[in-house]
């Protein structure tokens, strides 16, 4: 039958990912351990829902670390960084959600958005601090 032939035109979540990924600078682990260490004006933004923070065991560990779930960031960030050139790191759990931020953000007009590729999964499973 045809009831999963691909809607011509349309692109899926994970296409549109990709594409997006390949806008956006996407730092690992080691990067983002330096920005934590050496930048106090660093906003690092927690994209994940409360209850998934919770599920997965907390979150990065790290003075800048703020939680604006991804349906509220256009909301939320302005408060959070109120200068265009503001130093913002966003991830996710697994690098899934955080591109489209960190794309998002860089439409609002921020100039220094970086998106964390590792993740919290990444991060957990490297042994470094949470909470």
């Amino acid at each position: 039958g045809t009831a999963h032939a691909e809607v011509p035109g349309i692109k899926d979540g994970a296409q549109l990912t990709r594409e997006i990924a390949a806008k956006v600078i996407n730092i690992s682990t080691n990067d983002l351990r330096r920005e934590i260490e050496h930048n106090p004006e660093l906003v690092l933004i927690d994209i994940r829902m409360p209850d998934e923070i919770r599920g997965m065991g907390g979150a990065i560990k790290a003075a800048q670390n703020v939680n604006i779930p991804r349906g509220w960031l256009e909301f939320q960030v302005t408060g959070r960084a109120r200068s265009k050139d503001t130093p913002i790191v966003v991830y996710c759990g697994g690098n899934i959600r955080s591109p489209l931020a960190a794309y998002t953000l860089q439409q609002m007009g921020y100039t220094n958005v970086k998106n964390y590729a590792d993740g919290f999964i990444g991060w957990k499973r490297q042994g470094l601090p949470v909470e």
